[in-house]
């Protein structure tokens, strides 16, 4: 527009009249403790339980949920390191990153309802790499689709598993 006045194509740079507001946040609302139960009640028995489980009890964000690999985990001693977040980019695809702010980098205390989901999902993507056999394509990610590549994080959950 600057350019077009200066050529005296026109007038004067209209565009210089719009302010800009500070966009509002979408409203978040969590759910109630009620319907977190009947989440985790309804989910009962689905492959990504745990992932519901990890996600209403810590509070993880999607990418770093989906993000987790096993080796993070230490489940003997009740901890998860939160390390990177996997995230779709548009040169390099579905990426796992570094947490940003690395202050974001964490260990976070695993409850214990947790720990047992984890173990179960554990078992059930073993039955799952078994079943696959030379199929399996070892991604040491927790959560994954069941040729265990990464679950992406911005299609809805139900295509990913």
């Amino acid at each position: 527009m600057e350019h077009a006045v200066q050529e005296e194509e026109i007038p004067r740079n209209v565009a210089r009249n719009v302010c800009t507001g500070t966009p509002r946040p979408r409203r978040f609302e969590p759910l109630t403790a009620d319907e977190a139960r009947q989440l985790l009640t309804t989910a009962q028995g689905h492959r990504l339980h745990a992932l519901f489980e990890l996600a209403l009890h810590t509070g993880l964000r999607k990418g770093e949920l989906l993000g987790l690999r096993w080796e993070d985990l230490d489940l003997a001693g009740g901890t998860a390191s939160i390390r990177r977040t996997l995230q779709r980019t548009n040169t390099a695809g579905l990426t796992a990153l570094p947490t940003k702010p690395q202050s974001s980098e964490r260990r976070i205390a695993l409850p214990t309802p947790c720990l047992r989901s984890l173990e179960q999902h554990r078992t059930w993507q073993r039955r799952e790499r078994d079943a696959a056999g030379t199929a399996w394509q070892d991604s040491g990610y927790v959560f994954t689709r069941r040729s265990d590549r990464r679950s992406d994080p911005h299609p809805p959950l139900h295509r990913s598993a």
